[in-house]
């Protein structure tokens, strides 16, 4: 399955998507290969990949958070806990530590501190925007098992798996037949579905129902950096130049505002490209 952290094809395009920010640097590769670990059950081999990516970037705090996850299905808890902790010493504020810990609370029957920590997690939800992609999909994961939501959110990460797998074999209109699905089943206020078939949309060069979804994911969240970031592709697509750039300033604007330098870089240079 393809991440959602992927690029978006020009009309011209022929290839298939590859990741957005920091595509060059071989921590991300790592990663890469230990969230296909981690989504495949190989926790043992995931956290081998997750390893390597933070030995490389030290700072990796969704390297962090992955290893933890896989630490867990593992049943080995402390070790789960030393990483999430590492998390926190890097970010204080970090809602994927606390979403991690949650579970770890869980599974030693501490109910009352993992309510806490799931209450501290969703609080802080708000913060991870910049990084949110690869982040996502593994809070998809940890937060079914902490909440208690495995029926609805199980259905649609599972409809968001075949959505991508989907785009991977080209088959466009099915993906966005099972995006729909997966809009349907979805919590209400839940914009990632509507992210996802936005994706699908523009790579059938189906310009405004892409803008369109881009649209209601940011009214559901509206610090939704990648959604700013697609939808302005989109805008530049039709044509929409100024409204292209204003979605781009906006991204690099939350980009910044949550610490993620490298990516507003990244979002600032395509900003000067568009004349």
């Amino acid at each position: 399955m393809l991440l959602l952290g992927l690029s978006l094809p020009s009309a011209a395009q022929a290839s298939l998507p590859v990741l957005i920010q920091e595509q060059t640097q071989s921590s991300h590769v790592f990663f890469e290969r230990g969230l296909q670990k981690l989504r495949a059950k190989f926790y043992k081999g995931a956290i081998d990949e997750f390893n390597r990516a933070i030995s490389i970037d030290p700072k990796f705090k969704e390297a962090y958070s992955g290893k933890g996850f896989a630490y867990i299905q593992l049943g080995d808890l402390q070790n789960a806990i030393a990483t999430y902790n590492q998390i926190l010493r890097v970010d204080p504020n970090s809602a994927s530590a606390y979403s991690g810990l949650a579970l770890v609370r869980q599974r030693l029957g501490d109910f009352q501190q993992s309510l806490t920590d799931a209450q501290k997690s969703t609080s802080l939800q708000v913060l991870q925007t910049a990084r949110q992609i690869y982040q996502g999909e593994l809070n998809l994961l940890e937060l079914n098992q902490i909440q208690g939501l495995q029926g609805t959110r199980e259905t649609v990460w599972q409809l968001i798996e075949k959505g991508y797998q989907k785009i991977a074999a080209k088959d466009y209109f099915g993906a966005v037949e099972t995006f729909t699905q997966a809009t349907k089943v979805a919590p209400e206020g839940e914009g990632r579905p509507y992210l996802d078939r936005g994706v699908a949309y523009f790579w059938l060069r189906n310009y405004r129902s892409a803008i369109q979804d881009f649209s209601t994911s940011i009214r559901f969240n509206p610090q939704s950096v990648k959604s700013y970031e697609y939808r302005a592709r989109a805008y530049e697509e039709v044509g929409d130049r100024e409204a292209a750039r204003s979605d781009l300033k906006k991204a690099v604007e939350l980009a910044r505002q949550f610490g993620s330098q490298n990516y507003a870089q990244v979002l600032s240079d395509k900003l000067q490209q568009i004349r």
